[in-house]
């Protein structure tokens, strides 16, 4: 599955993207929320992201993490509360709002082709997005440079390494500015031991950009300090059945250690939404 992203673009095949005044968010929501034929799937969420910031979402399985993503990218129907992307009311005109916004990966239904090589999906992503493939590979080397290194062009995507994956699939969608970008699981094939480095890259493409990036996270104890995280509310269901033990069974009891987490407001199971920066108490 692929989405246009949009934007205008001139003869030389360039983009334009709307500018931000400066002090003003790209994106602002307010009691943002979305809800189902099982009840909430996330929110109420208040949030401002600015120009150049990355945000990590958490939260349990079922809190709703990619239904948010898509909503703050301007695609999810259903979403109610207020929303507003580059000045656009996002859930009143969602066709204008995905104009500056991209979606980097997606579960398994959006990402870059495992088969297809860096040359390959430069020039695919150049194509869908109606941009000069000129621009797309001027715009790919600045992104290198700024990042300080070079993606090998020959290479298949899936023989790039778990970093390389992510920070490519997030600079392809970025040959064609955005004002916002979503990346889901961004940590999930990460090696813990290469998480902060990942997330520096990531940082380096949003300034670069001018973008804020909005990623959602299994752990949140490499996100750097000062990085926007957003702990969605759990919506864990509580399951009662009747049991029957004929038989008394032996039981053993066993002195462990407790489990110290280490990042407790992002492990720690919440019915509210919580908004901090890392560092923040």
């Amino acid at each position: 599955m692929r989405w246009h992203l949009g934007g205008s673009v001139d003869n030389s095949g360039k983009v334009r993207v709307p500018a931000i005044p400066d002090g003003e968010p790209v994106l602002s929501a307010r009691s943002l929320m979305a809800s189902g034929p099982e009840g909430t799937v996330f929110g109420p969420v208040d949030l401002d992201l600015y120009p150049g910031e990355l945000c990590i979402v958490t939260g349990d399985e079922g809190s709703g993490k990619s239904a948010f993503l898509l909503t703050l990218s301007g695609r999810f129907r259903g979403a109610t509360g207020d929303l507003t992307i580059c000045g656009i009311d996002a859930l009143a005109r969602p066709y204008e709002a995905i104009q500056n916004t991209a979606v980097a990966r997606l579960g398994n239904y959006v990402l870059p082709e495992d088969r297809l090589t860096v040359t390959e999906s430069i020039s695919e992503r150049a194509y869908l997005d109606g941009i000069s493939l000129a621009e797309a590979e001027r715009r790919a080397a600045q992104m290198e440079e700024i990042l300080g290194f070079r993606i090998e062009r020959g290479a298949e995507i899936e023989q790039l390494d778990p970093v390389t994956r992510i920070v490519g699939a997030t600079a392809l969608v970025a040959l064609r500015p955005a004002r916002v970008i979503v990346v889901d699981d961004v940590d999930a094939a990460v090696p813990h031991a290469d998480q902060v480095a990942m997330y520096q890259y990531l940082i380096k493409l949003a300034q670069f950009n001018g973008a804020a990036i909005v990623c959602t996270a299994i752990n949140g104890d490499t996100v750097p300090k000062g990085v926007l995280r957003v702990r969605l509310a759990s919506r864990r269901r509580s399951y009662v059945h009747a049991y029957t033990d004929h038989e008394p069974a032996e039981m053993t009891v066993v002195d462990t250690d407790p489990v110290i987490s280490a990042d407790p407001l992002l492990d720690t199971d919440t019915g509210t939404v919580i908004v901090t920066r890392t560092g923040e108490n």
